[in-house]
């Protein structure tokens, strides 16, 4: 599946918030409804899928560390405050060669922090023709949670439960949008409205990766010349045609039932302990 997304980042979206060596810049912190950003755990030991990299290459060298962060959420379109504030960040997952390899939905509840690793929770269960893991691009979308069941249901692993809100329903995260009715439940669709709104009243969801890359080219054997950076996601203006590719092809990897294709998502609460969070 050839997707234009790639082209947001491996192109320049390293310019955000970096600490390179103990040396920062000043962040942002302005999050909006979609982000977006690269990965490169091991291109200095082995080409990318595209063909970059390999023994002898500088490139990353080690794993990276998504850390997601939700500066304020209140209220939301399921009822008042019934997940306290909580949203989703909805992960698409691709190889340098455009393909979508996983996705996944993970619940960020306010000023709680979800840590990921690249190599153990993003890339590690790729789910087309067990795609190279190398390097690539994470898309990341926030959305107030968009699954809902009258209780509570085994789901595929692509999609994150939250847990039985106030109202009484199951809320989770599905990256697809649409994959509640299999169930008997609701799925909400993410669109280009609902992207540029988000933020206006909850902050929107702010990231940041690490990067552990080889300064210079090195055998693979002697990993001793390396760099380490954080970088901000930077925001994007994805088209509704866009998100709607996004979703699509992640309900083909839910669809296809064999358990791969779902990024995991790592530690961090999936529900707001306060009963009035920061808004």
């Amino acid at each position: 599946m050839k997707k234009g997304v790639s082209r947001l980042a491996l192109a320049g979206l390293i310019v955000g918030t970096s600490l390179v060596l103990g040396i920062s810049t000043k962040a942002s912190c302005q999050g909006t409804g979609f982000l977006s950003s690269y990965y490169d755990v091991a291109t200095s030991n082995s080409h990318s899928a595209s063909g970059y990299g390999g023994s002898g290459a500088s490139g990353g060298i080690g794993d990276g560390l998504v850390r997601m962060i939700l500066p304020g959420h209140g209220e939301n379109a399921l009822g008042d405050n019934i997940q306290h504030g909580t949203a989703c960040a909805l992960i698409y997952v691709f190889d340098d060669i455009e393909e979508m390899q996983a996705c996944c939905g993970c619940p960020v509840t306010p000023d709680g922090l979800r840590t990921m690793s690249v190599i153990n929770n993003v890339t590690k269960n790729f789910g087309v023709n067990r795609g190279n893991l190398n390097a690539g691009v994470i898309d990341i979308a926030s959305i107030d949670p968009n699954f809902q069941a009258k209780k509570q249901i085994p789901l595929p692993p692509q999609i994150g439960p939250i847990g039985i809100g106030t109202n009484g329903n199951f809320l989770a995260c599905d990256p697809s949008g649409q994959f509640g009715p299999n169930v008997g439940a609701t799925s909400t669709r993410l669109t280009a409205a609902e992207v540029a709104n988000e933020g206006v009243d909850g902050g929107g969801l702010v990231a940041y990766i690490t990067h552990t890359e080889a300064n210079v080219p090195v055998p693979a054997s002697v990993n001793l010349t390396r760099g380490v950076s954080v970088d901000e996601f930077q925001n994007a203006q994805p088209d509704d045609p866009h998100l709607t590719e996004l979703q699509n092809f992640c309900y083909f990897l839910i669809q296809n039932g064999s358990g791969t294709g779902a990024c995991s998502c790592g530690s961090g609460d999936s529900w707001s302990k306060s009963p009035n969070p920061l808004i």
